[in-house]
């Protein structure tokens, strides 16, 4: 007999705290208010977002930032496609999220994007709020013999200060629970591939 375990998700992680005073400093100056995107409101508690077009800002942090965020995904893509090239992309969206206490982020997903990332640039001060993505695998019955998927339900990732999490664009996620007293700070951005350079 032989066992194979098809339909798996890449994830990649990349850590650079370098970045994090300047870009904690740039986002507090923003003074957003509110859902400034205007996207899926009723899915944000207690959260402030961004405008979808932050790395379209010229300030040097938030370029440094998009450009972490470009060359992490062209090692992340090399590895997985197993060649050495470099990629023209773009970024479709890029914001960022102040969570106060109590905040949540209910299931959605980022369409019209191949990549996804999360970076973490305060992750407050309790453990819990992890980003949580839902299984692609979709059960049509659940009974003793689909015992094998409750284990790979759902990915919890704990938040931490500079790091960086890219994913693909068709896995649901959400943010659980935070019941920190300080903000929890977290640049997003959905990218497409255009191919190689």
């Amino acid at each position: 007999m032989e066992i194979k375990h098809n339909f798996s998700s890449p994830f990649a992680f990349f850590k650079n705290t370098d970045l994090l005073p300047e870009l904690r400093k740039y986002i507090h100056s923003q003074n957003i208010e509110g859902i400034e995107s205007q996207t899926a409101r009723h899915v944000k508690k207690n959260l402030k977002e961004s405008k979808f077009n932050l790395f379209q800002s010229d300030e040097i942090i938030i370029k440094n930032t998009m450009k972490f965020a470009a060359q992490s995904l062209g090692k992340f893509l090399n590895e997985l496609h197993q060649e050495y090239c470099h990629y023209d992309i773009s970024f479709n969206d890029s914001w960022f999220h102040i969570g106060s206490k109590n905040s949540v982020h209910e299931v959605h997903l980022h369409p019209l994007c191949s990549w996804c990332g999360i970076y973490y640039v305060d992750s407050g001060d309790t453990e819990d709020g992890d980003t949580v993505f839902c299984s692609p695998v979709q059960r049509n019955h659940i009974d003793f013999g689909t015992r094998y998927l409750d284990a790979k339900n759902q990915e919890r990732i704990k938040p931490e200060n500079g790091l960086l999490v890219l994913f693909p664009a068709y896995l649901a996620h959400f943010q659980s629970l935070y019941t920190g007293n300080t903000d929890r700070i977290v640049v997003a951005f959905n990218i497409s591939v255009h191919g190689p350079i």
